[in-house]
């Protein structure tokens, strides 16, 4: 039996929970249980794999190949935040980690993660350096979101002077990500959560069904008085699939996934409007 089997068939509380939303994704959901498995990690875990698809499950097969992983059949494609919910409500660890499927695990990055964690008391979400398959940094740290920001993203506002420099302070492009630092919000996709944040603010808001819902979280966990980190401490490749960007202001209309994401902004807008940047408030507190 290999030490993931043994670390969590142990009948002791675990030190992170592990939370993976399924859907239409088997390559890389196969992938990424193989590099759990093969980073034999040094600490006591649970892990949740929500399977938001109905219309072609997964989860008879892992179960049968990674029985060490707990499978739970959601009724429906609920979306991102609650898939991510459902496993986040039934944890158990002192730390929630979120992982998308496309994330590559190597050995010794979770360990180093959660020292770094453990070392920061008052961070309540970190994200980890994040590489491109090619080993480029990829954005995975940001400002909050303008009003524009969306316009300047998706229409060619974005290739004018202003529009650049408004994407280049929201992508935090001059950052130097060799070194920490505290942010406004970090990407889901890698995202450590320390489970008494989630005990005091909540879950992801399920009105968000895709996008906005981890800026949101972030939002909130910097108004409970917590902060938001960046930390190179611990790294790993994403092979970000980017399946809301659109080329053409007319795809905002025909691609169902920028439509989701710009309707996510609105209500995030909506939720936030007129409240002041909660990281610079705390920081000045």
């Amino acid at each position: 039996m290999d030490q993931t089997r043994e670390m969590t068939s142990l009948n002791v509380s675990p030190d992170v929970t592990f939370v993976t939303v399924y859907f239409n994704t088997p390559d890389a959901t196969r992938a990424l249980l193989k590099s759990f498995e093969n980073a034999r990690f040094g600490f006591a875990h649970e892990y949740y794999l929500i399977d938001n698809n109905p219309a072609a499950r997964m989860g008879t097969e892992i179960k049968r190949d990674h029985p060490w992983v707990q499978v739970i059949l959601s009724p429906k494609n609920s979306g991102f935040g609650v898939g991510n919910n459902i496993g986040m409500r039934r944890a158990r660890g002192r730390y929630v980690i979120l992982v998308n499927p496309d994330l590559k695990i190597s050995p010794g990055e979770m360990e180093k993660w959660i020292t770094w964690m453990d070392e920061h008391q008052d961070v309540g979400i970190s994200g980890p350096r994040v590489l491109n398959p090619d080993g480029t940094d990829q954005h995975s740290c940001y400002h909050f979101y303008s009003l524009m920001t969306p316009l300047y993203r998706r229409t060619i506002l974005g290739k004018t002077p202003w529009g650049k420099r408004a994407l280049n302070r929201f992508l935090m492009t001059d950052m130097d990500r060799s070194q920490e630092r505290d942010v406004d919000w970090v990407l889901g996709a890698a995202m450590c959560i320390r489970r008494e944040v989630l005990e005091r603010i909540g879950y992801f808001d399920p009105r968000f069904f895709m996008y906005f819902e981890d800026a949101d979280l972030c939002f909130r966990t910097w108004e409970a008085g917590f902060r938001v980190t960046y930390t190179p401490a611990a790294q790993f490749t994403h092979e970000y699939q980017h399946q809301s960007r659109t080329r053409h202001v007319w795809e905002a209309f025909t691609n169902k996934l920028a439509r989701i994401h710009i309707a996510s902004g609105l209500k995030f807008f909506l939720k936030h409007f007129g409240k002041p940047n909660p990281r610079i408030r705390t920081k000045q507190e």
